[in-house]
């Protein structure tokens, strides 16, 4: 980008920034606002989406025309073309910020290490979407929510919900996550029920094959390793230089145990902890030990890879909040090619999502339901290493530009092999600070 453009988008972030100066406003709710009311302003209903939803989301609007919903919907797509999405999120941004914009968000969560084509990952129109929802930019939905006959929140990863509850009001709803493990097959292991609660505990054990198996894996610990990062209400982050630091020695300590036999080893799993990952199992006759990565207090972080939200500033919220209920039902996580059928056509049976953040790479919130789908023909011991990793989830995030912020620090630490001109000090201090300008911003 040339020096113009940066400077307009620097002065473009530092008022996106201020807007979140509204302590003391009334937040306004969806249900305040008559469907009547929004109707009269005319329009369609505009859905902002990242590519990744184009199909699935031009799919479930026709099945909702099918089911005779005569709303009209306008899907605003986000280009993955970093050069075409950079003016197209700086004119979003500009018209958010002047209390206009698009009625709805469906959007991917950048998920770090994931790059385009270009090598470069792809800008989130909300890079920190957990900061943007403390700075009131959209709509409280927690009564529509509780009124909702689909979205049933008591079948939904609680934790994982509550990343979109500020104080009494429910601002985002996650719509899939995920959490870093490891999958052995037991028989690899020199104790088959082996667990550990944190890193340091593994790395002291004698479980030599399991170091081994994680020394090609260290990305896998960050930055979900530091668990969640910063309280947005406060405006504190809580992941210190001390805490970093441990983390990414941690991360060497376990390089320290590669070798050849366990590179490419077949106990280990391949895949993510995802939907698409899950259903597999049941074809899978191996007996498998899921080791989630800790975080330092013992537990496990989820971070949220899809989310989405009603602009606090919606023309139409309840025609909005129509479609996006629409994502909680039961059929798009346990769906096998089926989908939604009315009047002979099946509709959404190819959902996913998304690609770059959905199905491939995540978990439905509604994750119980993916677990009893697959029960019935996966081993058993599988399915309660699958469940206990689940019941450790006791903290959970949005990912953001802090985590890429961490997960950059260790690549670049990491592929350094020990001759970065830098010291390791100097390059945590460093990531801290502009973690706390970002935060500050």
């Amino acid at each position: 980008m040339k020096k113009v453009g940066m400077l307009c988008l620097s002065i473009l972030v530092l008022c996106w920034g201020l807007l979140g100066c509204t302590n003391g406003e009334e937040i306004p709710s969806a249900s305040g606002v008559s469907s009547e009311t929004a109707s009269e302003e005319g329009g369609p209903v505009v859905i902002c989406a990242d590519e990744s939803f184009r199909e699935d989301l031009k799919e479930l609007i026709s099945y909702l025309a099918a089911t005779g919903n005569e709303t009209e919907y306008e899907l605003l797509v986000l280009p993955d073309d970093t050069e075409d999405r950079e003016p197209e999120l700086t004119r979003l941004r500009t018209e958010i910020m002047a209390g206009e914009g698009p009625d709805a968000f469906i959007l991917d969560a950048t998920i770090p290490g994931t790059v385009t084509d270009s090598g470069e990952p792809l800008e989130a129109l909300f890079p920190n979407v957990e900061k943007s929802m403390y700075s009131h930019l959209f709509l409280d939905l927690e009564e529509m929510v509780q009124n909702s006959e689909i979205i049933e929140l008591e079948n939904c990863n609680q934790t994982v919900m509550d990343v979109g509850v500020a104080g009494d009001s429910r601002f985002l709803l996650p719509l899939t996550y995920t959490f870093s493990t490891v999958m052995v097959d037991k028989s690899a292991l020199e104790d088959p029920d082996y667990t550990f609660s944190t890193l340091d505990e593994l790395l002291q054990s004698d479980q030599e094959t399991l170091k081994g198996l994680f020394s090609f894996r260290t990305f896998k610990l960050f930055p979900n390793c530091l668990g969640v990062l910063a309280d947005y209400e406060g405006q504190n982050l809580l992941v210190t230089q001390e805490s970093l630091q441990k983390a990414v020695e941690q991360g060497e300590a376990f390089a320290e145990f590669q070798d050849e036999q366990y590179s490419q080893s077949p106990a280990v799993r391949n895949g993510e902890t995802s939907w698409s990952a899950w259903m597999e199992l049941p074809y899978d006759e191996t007996e498998y030990t899921v080791f989630p990565i800790p975080n330092p207090e013992g537990g496990v972080t989820a971070a949220v890879t899809t989310y989405a939200a009603i602009n606090r500033n919606a023309a139409h919220p309840q025609e909005a909040f129509a479609l996006i209920e629409q994502l909680f039902r039961e059929e798009l996580v346990t769906q096998t090619g089926s989908g939604f059928e009315v009047n002979g056509y099946h509709y959404c049976s190819t959902f996913s999502f998304g690609v770059n953040s959905g199905y491939l790479s995540a978990l439905p919130v509604k994750e119980q339901l993916l677990l009893d789908y697959i029960e019935p023909n996966t081993q058993e011991t599988t399915m309660a290493s699958l469940r206990a990793a689940v019941e450790r989830i006791d903290s959970a995030k949005v990912y953001s530009d802090l985590d890429m912020d961490i997960y950059n620090l260790y690549e670049t630490w990491h592929w350094s092999y020990g001759r970065s001109e830098e010291p390791l000090e100097e390059l945590v201090e460093r990531a801290i600070s502009s973690m706390e300008m970002t935060l500050a911003e």
